[in-house]
């Protein structure tokens, strides 16, 4: 028997590196390959969004907060391969700063967050991440 061809796909989103008073707040991936892993709020633009609309609905969407201030910090690129499929995942970066942490949603979104939670850079070290997170993350903890 032949070997199964596997599924190939491609992903674009824009995420938020959020910060608040020096900690980083993070969601809880709550589907996809990641399920579980600690991922920067974010996701994909919907139809006529630009990235910052983008940007400051999907934050609040998955964390409950309102962003005070963002610049583009970088567009990053990786590939992941599964069982069932490969997929190539690009986002472009923002770092964020809440105005503050009030309204932080530690409940699940129903969508794709099992909740936010705040963490120190030393905290982060010890977590699992996704690989955006991870990458995004590199040069900050």
């Amino acid at each position: 028997m032949g070997k199964k061809k596997q599924i190939q796909s491609s992903r674009f989103g824009v995420y938020a590196v959020l910060k608040y008073k020096n900690k980083f707040i993070l969601i809880k991936k709550g589907k996809g390959p990641f399920k579980g892993r600690w991922d920067l709020p974010g996701g994909k633009t919907d139809f006529g969004e630009s990235p910052e609309e983008t940007l400051n609905r999907e934050v609040m969407e998955e964390t409950g907060l309102k962003i005070r201030s963002s610049r583009l910090e970088d567009v990053l690129a990786y590939t992941h391969e599964s069982k069932k499929e490969t997929f190539h995942h690009t986002g472009v970066i923002f770092e964020c700063e809440a105005k503050d942490i009030k309204q932080l949603n530690r409940e699940p979104d129903g969508n794709d967050s099992f909740g936010a939670e705040v963490f120190s850079k030393r905290e982060l070290k010890f977590m699992k991440l996704t690989p955006l997170a991870k990458k995004s993350l590199k040069k900050k903890i």
